[in-house]
This record gives C-alpha cells, structure tokens and sequence, in this order.
C-alpha cells in the first residue's frame, strides 16, 4: 500500500500576535509545511479578519494591548455559533 501524499496547503491558519518577530516567524514555519497562513498584529483586527475568512486553525496570543487572544476565541465562537 502506497503512503498517501500529505497535502496540507488547502488549510487556512490566522495567527495573531502583537509581537511581529513572533507572528512572522509563526508564518514562515508554517508555509513552509505547506499551510496558507494569514496574519493579524492585534486582537481587533483579527476580528475584523474573522469576519471576512473562514479558518481552520486560529493561533493567539493571549496577552495582548486592547483585545486579547481571550476575547478573540469569544468573538470566533460568537460568529460561528
């Protein structure tokens, strides 16, 4: 039996992360195992984001100026309920 091909690039991530260093980083590592990754540099405009795209995986950071990753997850869970 032939090993199945591992095709990951139709998975969408949003990281978010007030720390650019992180966020890029985050971004790079994951295209290169062949994600789409889109990125947010606060909570607030990951919102917005949200509300535009569908993501498979929302990464946050949880300490954030203004929104925090916290209230990131609530406002995911709120529009996808």
């Amino acid at each position: 039996m032939e090993a199945k091909e591992r095709n990951d690039s139709h998975y969408a991530i949003l990281v978010v992360d007030d720390e650019e260093t992180i966020r890029e980083g985050m971004r790079r590592i994951l295209e290169a195992e062949g994600y789409r990754v889109h990125t947010s540099a606060s909570g607030q405009a990951a919102a917005e984001r949200i509300q535009e795209d569908d993501f498979d995986v929302v990464i946050t950071d949880l300490k954030m100026a203004g929104m925090d990753g916290i209230e990131v997850l609530k406002t995911i869970f709120h529009s996808h309920s």
